[in-house]
């Protein structure tokens, strides 16, 4: 009769998780304020909900 530990330790490793396809998105496209995705206008990107932007100055 086998303990309980010999059993454990007769499985088989879990598989590894496939990797993931798409890339995640990068955190500076999300708003820091609101969570809302900033839409790009020429050299800013700007939130839609609550107004902040980024220009392009702010990157450097």
């Amino acid at each position: 009769m086998q303990s309980e530990t010999d059993h454990l330790s007769a499985k088989e490793p879990s598989p590894v998780p496939p990797i993931l396809a798409e890339p995640s998105e990068h955190h500076s496209v999300w708003c820091p304020n609101c969570s809302s995705r900033l839409d790009g206008h020429r050299c800013k990107l700007i939130c839609r909900s609550c107004g902040y932007y980024l220009s392009c100055a702010d990157y450097y």
